[in-house]
């Protein structure tokens, strides 16, 4: 299984200056909702949001994504 890797995206956001889930949602587009449930696993990321985000914060979209045990 695979899932977002927050801390990674915590990092890059961070980076940039967003450091809550809201700066996120406003500088990435995305609704501050899916952001919100991305960041409380309540949600496994689309490949359209991982692009959004690897656009936003660069890297690659393998930086964004960890493996799990089933």
């Amino acid at each position: 299984m695979y899932r977002l890797h927050i801390e990674r995206l915590k990092a890059a956001a961070s980076d940039r200056g967003d450091i809550t889930g809201y700066a996120i949602a406003k500088r990435t587009g995305l609704a501050e909702s899916h952001i919100s449930k991305l960041l409380n696993r309540r949600s496994k990321p689309l490949v359209e949001t991982l692009l959004v985000l690897k656009r936003t914060y660069g890297g690659t979209v393998d930086d964004f994504i960890e493996e799990t045990a089933a």
